[in-house]
């Protein structure tokens, strides 16, 4: 089962992503999708929502540059201390969507 959040007409909710392409349909999940989903009877083919973000985070806290293949990547070592960060719950966004710079 793939899960997903989508924005729809009626508003936002959990779904079950279910078929192929554009075949695709988005089933209305009644309540938080972990454990066994309880289904509406609501869905709505994936061409006609909008796909966001799976989970609403309230903190994303990262590490970076934390294995040696990463930090040559960026033209570095590894530090000898994890690079802890955070970033904004309001910098994650859904499939495709456009990254909106201030």
């Amino acid at each position: 089962m793939r899960l997903g959040r989508i924005a729809s007409p009626d508003g936002v909710a959990f779904v079950s992503i279910e078929g192929e392409g554009s075949e695709s349909v988005a089933k209305e999940i009644a309540e938080h999708p972990f454990g066994t989903p309880t289904f509406t009877g609501r869905s709505w083919p994936l061409a006609d929502v909008r796909l966001l973000a799976p989970i609403l985070a309230s903190k994303v806290v990262c590490i970076g540059k934390n294995y040696a293949a990463h930090a040559a990547e960026m033209g570095g070592v590894a530090p000898a201390d994890p690079v802890i960060f955070m970033k904004p719950s309001t910098s994650i966004i859904g499939p495709n969507a456009s990254i909106v710079l201030p």
